[in-house]
C-alpha cells in the first residue's frame, strides 16, 4: 500500500514539474510575439460588416466555448461546424464573426464555431480533444442529425484530426468536409512552400514552421495531419489559391485521399491568395467559393 501511494504521489510531482516546466519554456518574447500577431489577426474581423440577418449566441458546449450561427435553423437536422485558421494560436470569434455570418447565410444552415484553446500557451492535443468533445455533444444532443465540417487554415488540419479522432473514438464520422486553404503538413515540406512563396503575402515556410514548433513541441506524428492514415473518409472538399504556400498541400492531401474517398474533390482559384474570403466575401472567387461549399455539403 505504502509503495502504491509512493508510486501515485511521484507521478503526481512529475506531471506538476512537465507543466510548470512547459509553461516557464515559453519566452516572454515569444508571448509577446504571438500577442502582436493576436491583436492584428482580430482586426482582420473588420474588413467588412456581419451579415445583419444571421444571429450569433454564445454557448458552451461540452465544456468549450463556442458560438452557434443561426441556430434558429437546426430544425433542417443538419449541422456545420467550423473550424478556424490562425497556425493554431491565432483567431476569435472577432476574427471570424463576419465571415461565417456570410457563410451561414449562403449556406442556410446552422453554424457552430468553436472557440478552441491555442498555442503556445495550449500546445496538441488541447485543439483536437476540445473539438472532439463538442462533435461528440452535437451527435448525442441531436441523434440523427446531419454534421459536417468547414474548416480553414489549420483549421483545416483540425478537422482532418477530427475525422481521425471521430473514427478511432467509434463515433460516426462527418457526413462532410469543406476545406478552405488547409494546413495539411505540419514538417513543412511541400515543395510549394518555396516556388509559390513569391507570390504568396500572408504566409511563409518559416512562419509556417515557427508556429508548428509552439503547436507540437515534441514533434508528435500525431499532432500532423499529413501523418494520418485512412482507410474511410468522408467526402471532402478542397478549395485553394494558386497563390500561396499551402497550394500543395490541398494537391497532396486529396492525391492521398481520393483513391480512399471517390467523392473526394480539389478546386484551384486562379490568383487567389490564402483564404481569399476573409479579405472580400464579395468578390467572384469568395461567392463561388460559397456556393461550391453550399452545393457540396447540402448534396450529402
Amino acid at each position: 500500500m505504502k509503495q502504491t501511494l509512493k508510486i501515485f504521489l511521484m507521478g503526481i510531482l512529475v506531471q506538476l514539474s512537465y507543466t510548470g516546466l512547459t509553461a516557464q519554456s515559453i519566452a516572454d518574447s515569444t508571448l509577446q510575439k504571438i500577442g502582436g500577431e493576436r491583436a492584428f489577426y482580430e482586426t482582420l474581423g473588420k474588413i467588412y460588416p456581419a451579415e445583419h440577418s444571421v444571429t450569433v449566441t454564445e454557448a458552451t458546449i461540452a465544456g468549450v466555448k463556442s458560438y452557434w450561427f443561426n441556430e434558429g435553423l437546426t430544425g433542417q437536422k443538419h449541422i456545420i461546424i467550423y473550424l478556424h485558421g490562425g497556425v493554431y494560436a491565432l483567431g476569435s470569434i472577432n476574427s471570424y464573426r463576419a465571415m461565417i455570418s456570410h457563410l451561414s447565410k449562403s449556406i442556410n444552415l446552422p453554424i457552430v464555431y468553436i472557440e478552441y484553446s491555442r498555442a503556445p500557451e495550449n500546445p496538441y492535443p488541447a485543439a483536437t480533444n476540445e473539438s472532439l468533445k463538442v462533435y461528440r455533444e452535437l451527435r448525442n444532443k441531436y441523434p440523427g442529425y446531419k454534421i459536417s465540417v468547414i474548416g480553414d487554415s489549420a483549421g483545416g488540419g483540425l478537422a482532418i484530426q477530427l475525422v481521425y479522432n471521430s473514427i478511432e473514438s467509434k463515433l460516426p464520422a462527418p457526413n462532410a468536409l469543406a476545406l478552405i486553404s488547409p494546413w495539411v503538413d505540419l514538417k513543412t515540406q511541400n515543395n510549394s512552400y518555396i516556388t509559390r512563396q513569391s507570390v504568396d503575402p500572408i504566409l511563409s515556410k518559416k512562419m509556417l514552421h515557427d508556429h508548428a514548433l509552439l503547436y507540437n513541441p515534441t514533434h508528435n506524428k500525431a499532432a500532423d495531419p499529413s501523418e494520418l492514415k485512412f482507410r474511410t473518409f468522408p467526402p471532402v472538399l478542397l478549395l485553394v489559391g494558386t497563390d500561396e504556400v499551402l497550394n500543395d498541400d490541398s494537391k497532396n492531401f486529396y492525391n492521398y485521399i481520393k483513391p480512399v474517398q471517390k467523392q473526394a474533390r480539389l478546386k484551384e482559384f486562379p490568383g487567389q491568395k490564402h483564404v481569399w474570403l476573409v479579405s472580400d466575401i464579395n468578390s467572384k472567387a469568395s461567392v463561388e467559393a460559397m456556393d461550391d461549399i453550399k452545393g457540396f455539403i447540402t448534396s450529402k
